[in-house]
């Protein structure tokens, strides 16, 4: 562009001296020598621009972070109490003293840490940024304890929607497992909120919705509806119980024109928001689909917001898709070679290939031990997840695949490691996402295949009370293992699923170590046995999760240059009781060397 506009001054002053040349007109022409001018002026334009943008191009932002405790996470785990920045990239760690008789006389701004911990930024390898964002605008169902509580949240939610004109009510976070009775609700339920609007209240896992009446008729769901790798669940009597599980959730989606980029980038920026006050720098989400309305949307919005410099966190984009032809149409069009800046990159294939355990819907290979005759829901046929899996493999692209079931495992392992073999010139850094159910024979395979782990520790909070009841315990003893994951050097990478769950690095740390519910139960930790440390932990949530990524020379660990991102906490975690970690809180997130959170809002 700059260019442009030089040229285009240079010709207009080159044309009209040669029109006044050859015309001499050169000292009567009053068009001839406004026009020289004119071009003049344009080209001297263009010049002062590109010299502007050369000079901020090549100025140098520099900070020093002195007082602090560094746990650089390096192969040596060394410790320094201050970093020298240039330009958001670690040019130097050591002792105050040395970092500033060094660095200090040219350095623009110096900030004190207090003497506080600072560790590399978390990079959460599995979240729903988009759903976060506007699972902020739904009905908070967590804290539903029974189905009149869930009645109760929706009466109390209704009357403000309705004054707001809103069309629906929705809301996520039910969990029957927190129930007496442990039954779903139904339709029947959700009905007693309204009739006239459609009421739609997502569990916890995302893998299950209840809808009312009005919902039904509105989606046009009745008894002739059927999906393949989902259920419309029916009574006894054959009536709808307004119970919707897996791929029966696109029935939701049929009327929905989907969120504008300009929507999108708000949801965005509001969860961005929250998660920078976790100390979150780094985040691999999938929400390519969940706006609604198609892929390019979601694509464009995140675009937008790096160009306009609003773009905080490092993104990489995990790329859901349900079918096959979508996906090709995807590659087509070239966006899987996206990555701008360092802030947004299009990352891997994502497949939702089997359900959750709280759900009874993972794909298990022998029947659930609560529910007779019920193994479980796979999303496709083993020959459809070979099919995406070979796709991604020859255009280079990894895969990422949601599966908790010990069957869907091996599915996804099989599948990837056949791909792999006709594929032989790739390497890229395939995963399994979520990796509950397990058996030795599948970490074994984990190890041969070098096939990443994305796990979720918090996890274990809720669901240490229904393992055992749901799949024995024999299959217990091998379900979230994550000390087997580390021990066998998996390098597993620590996410939170969120909105399933907070998107709080602390609180998933807490349970990684200690095992334990959030009012510390059991009381030695559930399968205490497959504790990790923090070191441990620590390694999952930042080296781990940037392997992912294939970016751990880029961020995860804090050494010569690396980028400068990192979290300073409250209290030393490595010191204090593990009791204590879940309540540690985030003092400062710093991204690019750019604080991007502080509690005192130092900038």
């Amino acid at each position: 562009m700059i260019s442009r506009i030089k040229i285009t001054g240079l010709i207009i002053f080159v044309t009209s001296f040669l029109i006044g040349f050859f015309q001499n007109e050169m000292r009567q022409g009053s068009i001839v020598a406004v026009g020289m001018v004119t071009g003049l002026v344009i080209a001297a334009a263009g010049f002062y621009i590109e010299s502007r943008k050369k000079r901020k191009t090549e100025m140098i932002e520099r900070r020093i972070f002195y007082n602090g405790k560094f746990y650089s996470m390096d192969n040596q785990d060394n410790i320094y109490s201050a970093i020298y920045v240039e330009n958001g990239i670690i040019k130097d760690l050591g002792y105050d003293d040395e970092i500033m008789k060094n660095y200090g006389p040219k350095t623009d701004r110096k900030i004190d840490l207090e003497g506080k911990i600072a560790v590399p930024g978390f990079n959460d390898s599995h979240m729903h940024l988009y759903s976060f964002g506007k699972s902020l605008e739904f009905v908070e169902l967590r804290n539903a304890e029974s189905v009149e509580d869930l009645v109760d949240a929706g009466l109390f939610s209704i009357e403000e929607r309705e004054k707001e004109g809103s069309g629906s009510l929705v809301g996520r976070g039910w969990n029957q497992e927190k129930f007496e009775d442990r039954r779903f609700p139904t339709r029947d339920d959700l009905d007693r909120i309204s009739t006239e609007i459609p009421v739609i209240f997502t569990r916890v896992c995302g893998h299950v919705t209840c809808v009312n009446s009005k919902a039904l008729e509105y989606f046009n769901i009745d008894d002739d509806v059927f999906i393949e790798g989902g259920e419309v669940e029916k009574d006894e009597k054959g009536r709808l119980t307004g119970i919707l599980k897996e791929n029966a959730l696109s029935l939701l989606m049929d009327k929905e024109e989907g969120a504008s980029v300009d929507e999108i980038m708000t949801v965005v920026e509001n969860a961005q928001k929250k998660l920078l006050a976790f100390g979150i720098t780094s985040v691999q989400t999938d929400d390519l689909q969940h706006p609604g309305g198609g892929w390019e949307n979601s694509i464009k919005a995140y675009v937008n917001l790096v160009k306009k410099e609003r773009l905080k966190l490092r993104i990489t984009e995990q790329c859901l898709f349900f079918k096959l032809e979508n996906f090709r149409e995807f590659i087509e069009r070239g966006a899987h070679g996206i990555d701008l800046d360092d802030r947004f990159r299009v990352g891997p294939l994502k497949l939702l290939a089997d359900g959750s355990l709280g759900a009874r819907t993972a794909f298990l290979y022998e029947e659930y031990s609560d529910d007779e005759g019920n193994s479980g829901i796979s999303a496709y046929t083993e020959e459809q997840i070979y099919e995406f899996i070979d796709l991604a493999h020859k255009n280079n692209i990894p895969v990422a695949v949601h599966a908790i079931g010990d069957k869907m495992i091996d599915i996804v392992l099989d599948a990837i490691h056949k791909s792999r073999n006709i594929n032989k010139e790739i390497e890229l850094m395939d995963g399994i996402v979520h990796c509950q159910i397990m058996n030795e024979d599948l970490f074994n395979k984990f190890r041969e295949f070098s096939v990443g782990a994305y796990i979720q520790p918090v996890f274990t909070v809720n669901d240490w009370k229904i393992v055992e009841s749901r799949v024995g315990t024999e299959r217990a003893n091998y379900s979230y293992n994550w000390k087997t994951f580390v021990d066998m050097s998996l390098k597993p990478s620590f996410g939170t699923d969120t909105p399933v769950e907070s998107p709080n690095p602390l609180e998933n740390i807490y349970a990684a170590v200690t095992r334990k519910d959030f009012d510390g139960l059991p009381e030695d930790g559930w399968k205490p046995e497959q504790r990790l440390t923090v070191k441990e932990a620590l390694k999952c949530y930042t080296v781990n999760s940037a392997r992912m990524t294939s970016e751990e020379d880029k961020k995860g660990v804090l050494e010569k240059g690396m980028f400068s991102d990192f979290t300073v906490l409250s209290e030393n975690i490595f010191k204090i009781d593990p009791e204590g970690i879940k309540d540690v809180s985030v003092e400062m997130t710093v991204i690019n060397g750019e604080i991007e959170y502080s509690t005192n809002n130092t900038r």
